[in-house]
Parts: structure tokens; sequence; C-alpha cells
């Protein structure tokens, strides 16, 4: 991340939900959101999901957002501004000017077309205040739900990773679906 990284507004989210930088006073809003099986079974979690195993993991992704190589946010609401997601825009290389968009919301907002109306406030974060060339993404071929969202907010399909991840259950591996947007195109989508 560049210097001027600081001077970087949030992603537009449309109301009643806000954003803001992840903490680890987030950490238990975190671990309720995992802790709730549907959700850790969509990201290939294994439930149960221990808390230190999730308080691990946010002290690794605070430190990967310190040294500037991502974002990570909380979503909130304007009446309760305990945790209803996880975004991120993660893996990012500066270099390459590519980066991999991550999501997970709580299983109360599924169905309601959350992330349809968040989704290209992250988007627009990542080309306009990124510098970002390419926003990839990977779904698991067990999350269709997840694959509708980004494929209709203008992903597009590159193939499927075989046996990329162990999956959430410990009984094997699942295919990852691989998508991918291009400056490019997000640029003509928003044109029209």
């Amino acid at each position: 991340m560049s210097s001027s990284s600081a001077t970087l507004s949030l992603p537009e989210v449309p109301a009643p939900f806000l954003l803001r930088p992840l903490s680890m006073a987030d950490a238990d809003g975190i671990i309720s959101l995992y802790s709730d099986e549907e959700v850790a079974r969509s990201l290939n979690f294994a439930v149960p999901v221990r808390p230190e195993t999730i308080r691990t993991k946010l002290a690794v992704d605070l430190e990967v957002m310190r040294r500037g190589e991502s974002f990570r946010w909380v979503l909130s609401s304007q009446e309760d501004t305990s945790a209803l997601g996880y975004l991120t825009l993660f893996n990012w290389s500066v270099k390459d000017r590519r980066a991999e968009v991550g999501y997970m919301v709580a299983r109360k907002l599924w169905g309601q077309g959350v992330m349809k109306a968040i989704l290209p406030g992250l988007v627009r974060f990542g080309f306009e205040q990124m510098g970002l060339h390419r926003m990839e993404a990977l779904v698991s071929v067990e999350n269709p739900a997840s694959l509708r969202v980004l494929t209709r907010g203008g992903f597009r399909q590159e193939g499927v990773l075989r046996g990329y991840r162990p999956s959430g259950a410990g009984d094997g591996f699942v295919d990852m679906i691989m998508l991918s947007m291009l400056e490019t195109e997000w640029r003509e989508a928003v044109a029209k």
C-alpha cells in the first residue's frame, strides 16, 4: 500500500449499513458470525469453529492490514453496531495490480440482496482507490448463492480449480470456482 493509503475512504455501502475497519475489538462479533455452522460451511471452515482459531485469524488479518497488503472491514447497521459481516480485499499484489475480494454476512441477512447491494462499493474501491487492474474471487462449488452474487455483479467465471481446498467437514477436498473482473469491463459496465 502506498503512503497515500491513509487517505483512502471506506467503500460506499447502502443504508442502513455501515463499514468500519476491522479491529481486535470486533473479535467476539466475528467469532459469533463464524460460529453459525451454515456460515462456516459456506466458507469451508471446519465446524464447530473454535474461538481461538478465529482470534488467531484476526490477529494475522490485522498484521496483514498493518503491512498494507489488504483491506478488511466489519459490516454493521446504523441501529446495531455488532458485526453483521466481514468484507475484505486481500492477496493484494501492487505490482500486478490484482487483489481478491472476499465476504461473509450473517445468515439472518441471507437472501435479502445485501451482498448484491454492497459488492459494487467494494469493486469501485478496488478499481478506483487501490488502482487494481484485476479483481478475483474464489467460490466453493457448494456455495451457489455467492456465485450468483458475483456473476450478477459482473464477475466472469474462468474455470474450476479441482480439489483446491480441504472441505470444512474434513472429509476430502472441495472444488473452487475462479472468477474475475477487469477494470476495463467494470468501467464499460459503469458507463452504461
